[in-house]
């Protein structure tokens, strides 16, 4: 009880103090950093609101200076809960875009590598950070438009002032001017974890680096009492504590802070540390609770903080903030470009979709840095927005991507076993306006796709294109009983030579002329055919092609909303046998690759939709059909069975079937996919289709057996996670086709 009152005497000495020459003393708020943790913040802003406190200063580092900031220029703890509540914390925290917000040509790529490395001169570059936080600095630029223009901190409804370190010069930087959402992500830059912020000649990062409880900067703004909100480290950490890289790198860089914070706590009256050692600094998907955590370690000051207030208030009352307002629409009448030295200008605002004169929300800004991000030809955009004369000057700050990149990734699945997927990208490099790509798949059956783009005027809407695919394939067959036969080894080649357009980032037209060899080789099996002589049989197709792509599916993996429609038409121009072997034994294979016809046509065309019916449930139907008007030799048909993961040309995925397992020409399927997501990034899904299918049956060559008509129904269950290494699968299925339960196990990114 004596403590009690002794505590409360000290809390109350520069209130009595201040109060004999009528002067209100000012209140300092101190939020500490700590990542996650931070949400905390929130919860004790609640009940600072509901004792009638507050601060008349605010201070803080990392997580403390976004929601310190945050409040500073006006935003309640109520909204506060609501934007950490709402905001897509994996997708901020991983950078990714909006798959439909990449330009076409560039969806293939994107969203399939685990390890991106820039090529320069010098050899290859490291990123940064393993997060390059441009989705963050987006977020932080829309929620401070409602303070564009205003310079100083000190002009903020709250004065408020944050810290970093910078990384040349080791010292701390307080930062109390210029851009509000520049300041926010170089306070919260966790080394090794998020890129540096470049501001002017500095490189900045975490301010918990040096100072993770800025006390003694909230008392040099003029603040007589120190409330202050620790989520930090001010013991000794355990062992335990360290339970996953981001805790290791965030321990390892605060240890210089340590002493620093525990000789400012002792300048703190008021001291509130919320119990969050259930979390740690990268539990942002845990907010709610924290946020639970700091209002609880609030209360239990309760007594201590209305106190307070109620003396604070018999002084003088404190007069009604006066918050700005986030306009609604923003006349954008000027654009300045900072960071394109590179990219043309005018590729650039096409891509933005905003011209000077135009009138534009938020939200249509923060689409169109989404698709200049979609473009790749940029490593992070921001912006600034500043009030002229008349309407808003728009200024652009972006940082190119570099010309020439390594990506590569490691992938599994039972089918084609272990591999290394490895890509090289060079934009603008070959020539300006050349985008070459070229994807290799080292594994024990491997593939490669190469890519070459030269793009007509500045906007990147039409360009020739050549594609070049090779595939070393298994390709089964089966009897009909369901038991394997034997196998062949499979060489597919294609060449394609055409223009395509991108008329925005859903549609993609193309037109080009191919030319696809494919043939069989020897593997397993097959012995009364392969010791004949024959030694390769197969198909040589020249076509003249048109394709039309349509995509909006907002993920490549797990997506939850949006649609993919394909659409395709070939006419054969040539149609001709490949065959190497014995003359005399290649009647053996006839039947299978001489072609009856030379010209013929082919229409095929491809339907898949999202649907998400909760944020847990997504329900996807699948359309596909494909018809000829002439018989087809085997290498022409389409191959039916496999998840879609592991399909290669030719490949039709079916739930039910092993790859590969039917050979059909004209057939139509559909298919139904309910994906229930039961954890963060764990789902199953729950997959039936059913196929009917017509083949001719001139190709026919013992024991490969093609059945005339068909009717197969499928279903099956697969269990999914959501990892850094790409999706894990491990799925089982079955059909109306013997064979018994077909098994299916992958991880990694697919080709």
């Amino acid at each position: 009880m004596v403590r009690k009152m002794l505590l409360s005497f000290c809390l109350m000495l520069p209130v009595l103090l201040l109060a004999e020459v009528g002067e209100r003393p000012r209140v300092g708020l101190v939020l500490s950093g700590g990542g996650a943790k931070g949400f905390a913040h929130i919860g004790v802003l609640k009940v600072l609101e509901e004792a009638g406190i507050r601060p008349d200063y605010i201070t803080g580092t990392s997580m403390g200076s976004i929601i310190g900031g945050l409040y500073a220029i006006g935003y309640t703890s109520s909204e506060l809960d609501s934007i950490a509540r709402a905001l897509d914390w994996g997708q901020l925290l991983s950078d990714r875009i909006l798959l439909s917000d990449v330009i076409p040509e560039e969806k293939f790529d994107y969203q399939r590598f685990q390890v991106e490395l820039d090529i320069t001169p010098d050899g290859f570059r490291v990123p940064a950070g393993f997060i390059g936080g441009h989705s963050i600095s987006e977020t932080f630029s829309r929620l401070s438009a409602r303070v564009a223009g205003v310079d100083s901190f000190d002009n903020y409804p709250i004065p408020f002032k944050c810290v970093a370190a910078d990384l040349i010069s080791g010292d701390q930087v307080v930062l109390d001017e210029g851009n509000f959402a520049h300041a926010l992500r170089a306070s919260m830059s966790i080394p090794s974890v998020f890129s540096p912020v470049l501001m002017d000649s500095l490189l900045l990062i975490d301010g918990g680096v040096l100072n993770n409880f800025p006390v003694h900067l909230c008392l040099r703004m003029g603040a007589d009492i120190i409330i202050g909100v620790n989520v930090g480290e001010t013991d000794k950490m355990q062992l335990t504590d360290f339970s996953s890289p981001l805790s290791v790198l965030s321990a390892s860089a605060m240890i210089a802070n340590s002493i620093t914070m525990r000789r400012q706590i002792e300048d703190v009256d008021v001291l509130i540390s919320p119990d969050v050692t259930l979390y740690n600094a990268g539990s942002f998907f845990d907010g709610p609770q924290i946020i639970l955590r700091g209002e609880e370690a609030a209360r239990e000051k309760w007594d201590e903080l209305i106190h307070l207030s109620q003396r604070l208030d018999s002084i003088s009352k404190l007069p009604p903030l006066i918050v700005p307002s986030t306009p609604e629409f923003y006349l954008i009448t000027q654009i300045a470009l900072e960071g394109v030295d590179y990219i043309s200008h005018r590729f650039f605002l096409s891509s933005l979709g905003i011209s000077p004169g135009e009138t534009v929300t938020l939200n249509q800004l923060a689409r169109g840095v989404s698709r200049l991000m979609g473009t790749r030809y940029f490593e992070s955009v921001t912006y600034d927005l500043e009030p002229i004369e008349e309407g808003y000057l728009l200024t652009m700050h972006a940082t190119e991507s570099a010309r020439a990149r390594l990506k590569f990734s490691l992938h599994y699945d039972n089918e084609y076993k272990a591999g290394i997927l490895t890509n090289i990208t060079l934009r603008n490099v070959l020539a300006r306006g050349n985008r070459l790509s070229t994807t290799f798949d080292i594994s024990e059956r491997p593939r490669l796709h190469t890519s070459i783009i030269g793009y007509y005027g500045e906007n990147h809407r039409t360009a020739s294109q050549i594609d070049w695919v090779w595939e070393n394939s298994n390709f089964p067959v089966y009897l009909e009983g369901g038991s394997r036969y034997g196998s062949f080894i499979h060489n597919f080649t294609d060449l394609t030579v055409g223009f395509m357009s991108s008329l925005d980032t859903k549609w993609l037209l193309s037109g080009y002329m191919e030319l696809e060899r494919s043939v069989l080789k020897h593997q397993s099996g097959f012995y009364e055919l392969f010791s004949s002589g024959v030694e390769m049989f197969g198909n040589r197709f020249i076509s003249a092609n048109f394709s039309a792509n349509r995509n909006t599916v907002d993920r490549r993996f797990f997506p939850r909303r949006g649609s993919e429609l394909s659409l395709n038409y070939r006419f054969y121009i040539d149609n001709s046998a490949v065959y190497r072997g014995r003359a005399a034994s290649r009647g053996l294979v006839a039947n299978a690759i001489d072609p009856l016809f030379k010209n013929f046509f082919s229409v095929s065309g491809h339907y898949q939709a999202y649907l998400s019916l909760h944020n847990r449930l997504v329900v996807s139907p699948r359309l596909q059909v494909s018809y000829s008007d002439r018989t087809l030799p085997l290498p022409g048909l389409n191959f039916i069975g496999g998840l879609p993961f592991q399909r290669r040309s030719n490949e039709v995925s079916f739930v039910g079937l092993s790859s590969r397992e039917k050979i059909v020409q004209d057939f139509a399927m559909a298919q139904m996919n309910v994906r229930y997501r039961f954890l963060r990034n764990m789902h199953i899904s729950g997959i039936a289709n059913v196929l009917v299918a017509h083949t001719e049956s001139a190709s026919e060559f013992q024991p490969v057996v093609l059945a005339k008509d068909e009717s197969i129904y499928g279903y099956g269950l697969l269990f999914e996670y959501d990892s850094f290494l790409g999706p894990i699968q491990l799925g089982a299925s079955n059909s109306n086709v013997a064979g018994g339960l077909r098994y299916y196990f992958g991880i990694g990114y697919p080709f």
